[in-house]
């Protein structure tokens, strides 16, 4: 009888074990167990992600930031004064519209202004005072001119040390005329010696020769003219000059 039983609890644990190997109920719980990650983990591992690209996202826009800024330093935009030396010879008609030539005169400028650069080149802005006088040709006396004027250029670089300019101005003007013979339509002499305020504007162009981003020395031509000045209740009309304007720059 032992014997029997024994026989059958061997076969017994014969089939169990079969039963486990063949896929029973033990294989079957460790089939359920995902594969890879846990649940957890795998969380953790999307919120890293997610934590990636934000920090690449704000990467990004401090690299926008970055480069922008140095743009802004390369483009140099600075505050400038300037001194000028002319030389000019100009001209009007009196009261009886008789031309009235000068002599080679000469005349000084004083300005400050501000560079605005872009990529086709500089402008400028700047506020100028300005005096210039000659002696009359042929006749006794001279004729002065103050201006303070508004005046614009326009820089176009040719190489980084040389390029050309223009420019274009306008403002108050005072002109002067001292002359010592001037005819009356009656025929009658007078001294004339008196000033009158007038619309002044000039054109012009010129050089520019560039020494560093500091200093700079511009020649050129400019064109000054004024309207009709009244002068002891006669008209002096076409009042012109011709200068030739040495300037020194300097940016700061």
């Amino acid at each position: 009888m032992k014997k029997v039983l024994s026989v059958m609890a061997v076969s017994a644990f014969v089939l169990t074990a079969g039963a486990a190997f063949a896929g029973g109920p033990g294989k079957q719980g460790a089939a359920a167990m995902p594969a890879g990650c846990p649940e957890e983990c795998q969380q953790q591992i999307d919120e890293l992600q997610g934590s990636q690209a934000q920090q690449n996202e704000q990467l990004a826009a401090h690299a926008s930031e970055i480069e922008a800024l140095k743009q802004q330093e390369d483009v140099y935009n600075p505050w400038y004064v300037r001194g000028a030396y002319k030389l000019g010879w100009g001209s009007q008609k009196d009261h009886l519209s008789r031309d009235m030539d000068n002599e080679l005169g000469h005349g000084g400028q004083v300005a400050i202004g501000k560079v605005f650069g872009s990529d086709f080149g500089d402008f400028r802005l700047e506020l100028e005072g300005a005096y210039q006088g000659a002696d009359l040709d042929d006749m006794d006396g001279d004729v002065t001119l103050l201006t303070f004027m508004v005046n614009g250029y326009y820089d176009l670089p040719i190489t980084e040390m040389f390029g050309i300019y223009f420019t274009v101005g306008a403002g108050y003007g005072n002109y002067n005329l001292d002359a010592g013979i001037v005819e009356t339509p009656n025929g009658h002499i007078n001294y004339v010696n008196h000033t009158n305020d007038v619309f002044a504007y000039k054109g012009g162009a010129g050089v520019t020769f560039n020494f560093n981003e500091q200093m700079a020395v511009d020649l050129g031509y400019e064109y000054l003219g004024t309207s009709d000045a009244q002068i002891n209740n006669g008209e002096y009309t076409d009042i012109r000059n011709h200068n030739i304007v040495t300037s020194f720059r300097f940016m700061f």
